[in-house]
């Protein structure tokens, strides 16, 4: 039987008014303790993947957590929040880089087990490869999920990419800030996500209230998050609205309704 072609196209097509409305695809990358777990905790209803027991100090949020030693856990995250016999309506992978590095170590592992006369330890090109198709693969099953997805990266300082090869925006740059992933696996997460944010600090003055009512100065440490794009940072966002270059103090409930109304909340 030949098929309705029309009636596939009618069911099929749609506008984006139209689409149920998801919460976002965040990756988030910076240096060391500058705030990228807390960050993520700061999501509601969240569980937080963690590889590195980076969430250890956040007992004021005090977020569920998920730790895990291996590669093979993260099937057993995933196949859970598939499910659905839960109330989280976010996940955080918590420590991309080192997920990353697990599935390298995996990798490697099994083609020892096969080749007996392999060296323990050595790396291989077609282990990088390999060990970059299952980060890929487990980065698009998790944004499949109906939930939204934070991806926390560490952040790794890279010569500019030379004219004509990946980003014409990065010629100007004598280095460039770029989640610390491999290329392969970096390409796809920045594919996926929403926003493409680097965490950063600053010292800035504010203005506070004393007890007897006068306004003094205090010099304090403030949490950014960059969202524009940069001639020096993997920065950017999609969204209808245009966004502030930076968010200040950032939560996930901040950024989502930016990207949603363009309008930041204090």
């Amino acid at each position: 039987m030949a098929k309705d072609y029309n009636a596939i196209a009618k069911a099929r097509i749609t506008t984006p008014t139209q689409k149920a409305e998801r919460k976002p695809r965040i990756l988030v990358y910076a240096r060391n303790k500058k705030g990228k777990t807390r960050f993520g905790a700061t999501a509601p209803k969240v569980l937080i993947i963690d590889p590195e027991e980076g969430t250890n100090e956040e007992s004021k949020l005090n977020p569920d957590v998920w730790p895990v030693n291996s590669w093979e856990d993260l099937d057993d995250v995933y196949k859970f929040l598939r499910e659905g016999k839960h109330d989280y309506e976010w996940v955080c992978i918590d420590g991309l880089t080192r997920i990353a590095n697990m599935s390298l170590r995996w990798v490697m592992y099994q083609a020892e087990q096969r080749d007996l006369d392999r060296r323990p330890g050595q790396v291989g090109k077609q282990d990088y490869g390999k060990s970059g198709e299952a980060v890929k693969a487990m980065l698009y099953n998790f944004h499949n999920l109906p939930l939204g997805v934070i991806f926390t990266v560490q952040e790794r300082m890279m010569d500019a990419i030379p004219s004509g090869d990946e980003d014409e925006d990065s010629e100007d740059a004598a280095i460039m800030y770029v989640p610390d992933l491999p290329k392969g696996v970096r390409s796809a997460v920045n594919s996926i996500v929403d926003v493409i944010g680097r965490l950063y600090t600053v010292k800035t003055t504010v203005k506070v209230r004393a007890s007897d009512g006068s306004i003094n100065e205090k010099e304090v440490i403030q949490r950014r998050i960059w969202l524009e794009p940069h001639v020096s940072y993997d920065t950017g966002y999609r969204s209808a609205h245009t966004l502030p270059p930076y968010l200040k103090n950032p939560t996930v409930e901040k950024l989502t309704t930016l990207l949603k109304t363009g309008k930041a909340t204090n």
